[in-house]
């Protein structure tokens, strides 16, 4: 049986990382003569080339892609031990890594996050936000244990799973200043001539208020700004543009006195939040934190 050193996976993965032996041995501590001397045992004991120079840098072939998978996983295992490491050194006894869309994380998360590091005084939290499309890569490559988005991200990230935490209805706002806040009807037409603040495209926000908009007939002749959540909710505040957003979103109170709801007709469109983990990132923490968002912020599709 033809065995790899582990310390050569990780070696040939930060080669490919960079481009370059000089630079990978840099960062690694080592000299570029020993550094090429374990690439050429790990090709010699696999019988194989793994990689070749080019003009971007070196390269893998395509086993060499193949064998970069493998690798992958052997960092992510060295990094997940170090960061336990850490945690225990600083008393924790464990960390979970959680990526959440920007909304989320502006207006649902911060309470029950805080409840749960409050109560759970163990687990070290690292939070991080990102769009749905983001977080999907960050799941499948290990980056976080559990992700709070769309539920969507599961069948685009093999081997996920996931527990819906809520649903809310897609709802236009706009600030109680706008000339539509005090309008008994408003027609379409009233809407295409407005300004409108949409979140940026690709996000599971965008796409939700992109069906809502359809069903209203309304198109790309819109006169749209594509921004983050938190410009989004500063161009309202002005009292010149319309947005399509979760109607949890009026749950924050201090946005509940200065945004008022514009009816959309009879369009209808509800947005899912789901938390999604792996098997491999499964763990008691993980559990403990999707249950306590579950039970957290049920009442956000009650909104």
């Amino acid at each position: 049986m033809r065995s790899v050193d582990p310390r050569h996976l990780l070696q040939f993965h930060e080669i490919i990382r960079t481009g370059s032996f000089t630079r990978a041995a840099a960062t690694l501590g080592l000299t570029q003569p020993a550094l090429t001397r374990n690439m050429k045992l790990m090709e010699g004991r696999l019988g194989f080339e793994l990689m070749v120079r080019s003009r971007q840098g070196i390269m893998p072939t395509p086993l060499g892609e193949r064998i970069l998978e493998e690798a992958g996983a052997v960092v992510l295992a060295e990094r997940r031990i170090s960061a336990l490491t850490d945690n225990l050194r600083r008393g924790y006894e464990a960390e979970l890594r959680v990526g959440c869309t920007p909304t989320l994380s502006l207006h649902a998360l911060p309470q029950p996050v805080a409840d749960f590091a409050r109560d759970n005084p163990g687990v070290r939290l690292d939070m991080r936000q990102a769009h749905s499309q983001i977080l999907k890569d960050m799941l499948y490559e290990g980056q976080v244990d559990v992700a709070l988005g769309p539920p969507e991200i599961a069948a685009r990230a093999p081997g996920a799973s996931s527990c819906i935490l809520f649903e809310s209805p897609m709802v236009i706002l706009a600030s109680r200043y706008h000339p539509l806040a005090g309008r008994m009807a408003v027609t379409r037409t009233d809407l295409e001539a407005a300004r409108w603040a949409l979140h940026q495209p690709g996000s599971g926000i965008r796409i939700a208020a992109d069906r809502l908009l359809a069903q209203i007939g309304l198109g790309e002749s819109l006169q749209a700004n594509e921004l983050p959540s938190n410009m989004i909710l500063s161009l309202l505040r002005m009292g010149d543009h319309l947005a399509v957003v979760p109607r949890y979103v009026l749950a924050n109170t201090s946005l509940a006195g200065e945004l008022v709801q514009i009816d959309s007709g009879k369009a209808q469109v509800s947005l899912s939040h789901a938390a999604l983990w792996t098997d491999r990132s499964s763990s008691p923490a993980v559990g403990r934190f999707i249950e306590h968002m579950r039970r957290s912020l049920s009442r956000l599709g009650e909104v």
